[in-house]
Formats: structure tokens, sequence, C-alpha cells
């Protein structure tokens, strides 16, 4: 897979260059937090990490004016139903609020339901993800469920959200993030 271009954002695969990038956002405290991982990330867990994200799927990185802000991917597919998982973080905190999130969900929405015939994308975040709850609306997706008391965290439990989106939610979606930057090409000519 090339590069995947979409409004505001550009998608790339994951280099071993993006290794410094990813340790320090996956050891941010609000990064931590709401992907809810379990430990510190050193550079070696780092590096085993797009290893094994790019054995299992596609990791990418996201860029905006050329500069790693994020990471964004989809993993867990299951062939036979057309279905696979999507996960995403913006590490650098004067990015968050400015809509490359959005942009990148659905850049790379649009590049796998065109591209690889999928039926539906899911995803899980923690109940409580006041700013990506709304965001992955926007994109099309649906809440399914809520698990309940699924992590602990900061004395409580906090449960998962369950939400997907299907080729027709996503159509949907798409007319109106493409209408909010008319004449901008979402996909880059070289992606495969």
């Amino acid at each position: 897979m090339g590069a995947i271009r979409g409004h505001t954002v550009e998608l790339r695969p994951v280099e071993e260059s993006d290794a410094p990038f990813i340790h320090r956002w996956m050891n941010q405290p609000e990064i931590w937090r709401y992907m809810d991982y379990e430990r510190q990330y050193s550079l070696a867990d780092v590096l085993e990490d797009i290893e094994a994200a790019r054995g299992s799927g596609q990791p990418l990185t996201i860029l905006v004016d050329g500069r790693p802000i994020g990471r964004v991917g989809l993993n867990q597919f299951r062939d036979r139903d057309r279905i696979c998982s999507l996960y995403l973080y913006i590490g650098e905190p004067e990015c968050w609020g400015r809509g490359y999130a959005r942009d990148a969900v659905m850049t790379l929405l649009a590049f796998a339901f065109d591209r690889w015939d999928l039926h539906q994308v899911e995803l899980w975040t923690l109940s409580d993800n006041d700013r990506a709850i709304p965001m992955y609306r926007r994109c099309g997706f649906v809440e399914e469920a809520t698990l309940r008391d699924r992590s602990f965290k900061e004395g409580r439990w906090v449960g998962h959200t369950v939400m997907s989106v299907n080729r027709d939610e996503f159509a949907t979606a798409r007319a109106t993030w493409d209408a909010d930057a008319p004449g901008i090409v979402t996909q880059d000519s070289q992606a495969t």
C-alpha cells in the first residue's frame, strides 16, 4: 500500500523511523489512558509492536504537511465476513480538536471500502471517550453495545463502547465529508 491522501492528512505505512514518535505518543498520559494500555512502552516494545501490527493488518502513520502526528490502522481481518477492526490516535496534543482524526478515519475507510470491498469496519473505545465517540459517529459509526466495567481506570470501572460502520452508513457520512472539502481528492493515484 502506498500513501493515501485525505483532505488534510496523508496516511502512509508505518516506518521504523516513526518509532521515536510512536514511543513518545504511546507513553503520553492521555493516549495511554484512552488506548487502554496497561504499562509503559520501551522503544524495543514499540519496534516489536510495529512488526506485530504489520503481521496482523495495515498500520499507518498520519501526516500533516509531512509531519507525523499519529497512527491509524486496520487489523483483525475476517475475510469471509469482509469485516475488520480500526484503531486510531492523534499523538501530538497541539493537533487534537483540529479535524485530523476524522479526516484520517474517513480517508482510511474510503480506501478500505473502495479497494478491499469490505462490508463493515468495527472498533471499540472507552465509553467515557467524549471526544472520540462523536467523531466516530460523524464518520458513520453506529453504537452497537456498551460492555460494562471492562477497564479499571483512576479508581473506577469504565465500560467499552463497541461501534461499527457498514458500506451504506459510510456512503452517507462520506457525502458530508466530501461536501466539507469540495474538489479535494481523497486518495493518491499511487495507492494500491
